[in-house]
């Protein structure tokens, strides 16, 4: 009988040691081109600080990182974040130049690739890569044009991608369909940077962009929690709401 129960026990320890682990990771849309990223060992990153128009950070939000793809007043507000954050601004302040940035903070690492502000090349925008928890995610901050060889070859290809779709100060939503091509994303893509009541100054809203895609998925409010072993195989469009 000890015996039984010895053989019992080994078995259970072995079926717990084998049993896959959730690994959850989340994404939360504050609107604009404003994300909270939280890696699966808490690392809080926050993208283009909004407080602008009727967008705004909720009130004491602390990060570990912030990211500034270019030095705006709709994409730098740093001020509105508490704590101490370690902040990377991807830009010069007249945005003539993207500032060279690969460093691993926590455990993520973070670099830029140099890319146009708008639609006529005025002035520069940062492309921020995040990667953590094996995955690869793409900031686009306000990207104006499609993509060169060499930005496709410095990102290379991406699981979760982050794009402006508004077209008018970054590129048009048939241009984003481009990008998402070219960078072959392969688990997600999150629109941002659109028309919405908060900001109407932009050609085109997300259901625009939309307009004849599959593989939709809407959100019921502004977070995404993703299990990072159980991201979709095949390409998604996820919908956020910002409030």
């Amino acid at each position: 009988m000890k015996k039984i129960f010895i053989l019992f026990l080994t078995l259970v320890i072995e079926i717990n040691s084998n049993a896959q682990v959730s690994v959850e990771a989340s994404i939360t849309y504050f609107g604009h081109s404003c994300f909270q990223i939280i890696t699966s060992n808490g690392t809080r990153i926050i993208t283009d600080p909004v407080e602008f128009k009727a967008y705004h950070l909720p009130k004491g939000i602390t990060a570990d990182i912030v990211t500034v793809s270019h030095n705006h007043v709709d994409h730098n507000r740093v001020d509105a974040i508490s704590g101490n954050p370690e902040v990377l601004k991807g830009t010069t302040s007249n945005i003539q130049e993207v500032i060279p940035i690969d460093k691993k903070i926590n455990e993520v690492r973070i670099y830029t690739v140099p890319s146009y502000h708008n639609p006529g090349k005025h002035g520069m925008n940062a492309i921020f890569v995040f990667e953590f928890d094996g995955i690869k995610m793409v900031h686009l901050g306000d990207l104006g044009t499609t993509l060169s060889e060499e930005q496709i070859k410095a990102i290379g290809e991406v699981d979760i991608m982050l794009i402006p779709v508004g077209g008018k100060h970054t590129i048009s939503k048939e241009e984003a369909d481009r990008v998402v091509d070219q960078l072959k994303v392969r688990r997600a893509v999150l629109p941002m940077h659109f028309k919405t009541e908060a900001f109407a100054d932009l050609p085109y809203s997300v259901d625009d962009y939309l307009r004849g895609k599959i593989n939709v998925k809407r959100i019921s409010g502004n977070r995404f929690v993703f299990n990072l072993e159980e991201l979709p195989l095949k390409r998604e469009y996820i919908i956020l709401d910002y409030k």
